[in-house]
C-alpha cells in the first residue's frame, strides 16, 4: 500500500505529471496492483476506494460543558437551606 501512497504523492506534487501522457506512464511504470493502475489511468475513485479498502470520512463534534456557575449556584444555595436549617 505504500507504493500506491508514494505513487498518489508524487502525482500530486509533480506538476510535469499534470498532463495525461506523463500521468499514464509514471502510473504503468508504478510497481502496485493491475487492478489499481487500472483505477488510476480511467480515474474511477470508487474502485480505488474499494481496492485501497478507505473507510469513510469520520465526522466528529464537541457540545459545550453546561455552565458551571448554575451548578455552583445551586450548591450554594443548598449550602445556605442547610446552614439556616441546621441554625432553627
Amino acid at each position: 500500500m505504500s507504493n500506491v501512497i508514494q505513487l498518489l504523492e508524487r502525482m500530486g506534487q509533480d506538476a510535469a505529471l499534470q498532463n495525461q501522457d506523463a500521468k499514464a506512464q509514471e502510473i504503468l511504470a508504478a510497481d502496485v496492483a493491475a487492478e489499481i493502475k487500472n483505477s488510476l489511468l480511467v480515474n474511477d475513485t470508487e474502485a480505488l476506494h474499494e481496492q485501497l479498502d478507505i473507510c469513510p470520512d469520520v465526522v466528529a463534534f464537541l457540545l459545550p460543558a453546561e455552565d458551571e456557575q448554575k451548578e455552583d449556584e445551586n450548591n450554594e444555595n443548598e449550602e445556605q437551606e442547610q446552614a439556616s436549617a441546621v441554625n432553627q
